[in-house]
């Protein structure tokens, strides 16, 4: 169980970065204009009109339903040792969790 904790872990950090960046990338090959908190723009991390960038908006798709598979692992995970093992993870996790044993 640590083993898989730790990847999945792991890999949800991965995706909250990756997952963006390549957003970008798409958004830029495709000639929009990406901003932060539409105040401050953002240089283009792809040419528009690229490929690379268009194809990272296929990946950008995938990695988002991916991602969406952790976060509901994860959620299933907490679950699971709250009522199953009942080993106080889930309270560990969230303060309010506690009223629930």
């Amino acid at each position: 169980m640590r083993l898989a904790a730790s990847v999945t872990h792991g890999l949800l950090y991965v995706l909250l970065i990756a997952l963006p960046l390549m957003g970008w990338a798409n958004a830029s090959a495709r000639g929009w204009t990406v901003s932060l908190f539409h105040v401050v723009p953002l240089p283009a991390l792809a040419a528009a009109g690229s490929a690379f960038g268009h194809t990272l908006g296929d990946v950008h798709k995938l990695t988002a339903w991916v991602l969406l598979g952790l976060i509901g692992l994860h959620v299933a995970a907490a679950l699971f040792h709250q009522f199953v093992i009942r080993d106080g993870t889930l309270s560990r996790m969230l303060p309010g969790a506690r009223k629930m044993r």
